[in-house]
């Protein structure tokens, strides 16, 4: 969803970040539950007490995608009618610090293959990163394999066939 403000000072303004639109932020959340329901079936939820404060306190660098992100995530993880504060698990706060954390691994790792002139470094790193984001979800999500495919944003079957192929043991 495209950021948006009515607040702006003049026509062609950029928007205000979100973080500054606090009074924006739980209608926002009602209308990505609402969307979330609509397209991924995760029946009506509302919005806990505390899950409210954290949707008010975190900044929300990214803006309004961070927050429909965030929302459609909780509502997939949620068991309940209500997102509560566990649903908003605080390593999603990290998602963009997974970028990095990788290329300071994948860099020391370069370090250590340099002297090889033909090693396949991405057929060799892909299917582990895979592997290990599949068997964290599957974690997460306690081996269901329907919330773990809407999470991964991928059809089920193609997650079983992942599954198979990567060689993850399931429950």
């Amino acid at each position: 969803m495209k950021e948006t403000n009515t607040l702006m000072d003049a026509p062609g303004a950029a928007p205000l970040p979100l973080k500054e639109r606090k009074g924006e932020i739980i209608s926002l959340a009602r209308q990505y539950i609402k969307a979330a329901s609509a397209e991924i079936g995760t029946g009506n939820k509302s919005l806990s007490k505390d899950a409210e404060k954290y949707l008010l306190e975190y900044d929300w660098p990214d803006g309004e995608k961070e927050l429909e992100i965030s929302i459609k995530r909780a509502c997939i993880l949620s068991d309940g009618p209500e997102l509560n504060l566990k649903d908003f698990d605080a390593r999603q706060r990290q998602i963009k610090s997974i970028g990095k954390f990788m290329e300071e691994r994948l860099s020391g790792f370069m370090q250590s293959i340099k002297r090889f002139d033909n090693f396949n470094l991405y057929n060799m790193v892909i299917p582990e990163v895979e592997k290990s984001l599949i068997t964290l979800v599957l974690k997460e999500t306690n081996g269901n394999q329907c919330k773990s495919a809407k999470l991964l944003g991928i059809n089920r079957n193609t997650l079983r066939s992942k599954i198979t192929k990567l060689g993850i043991k399931t429950k």
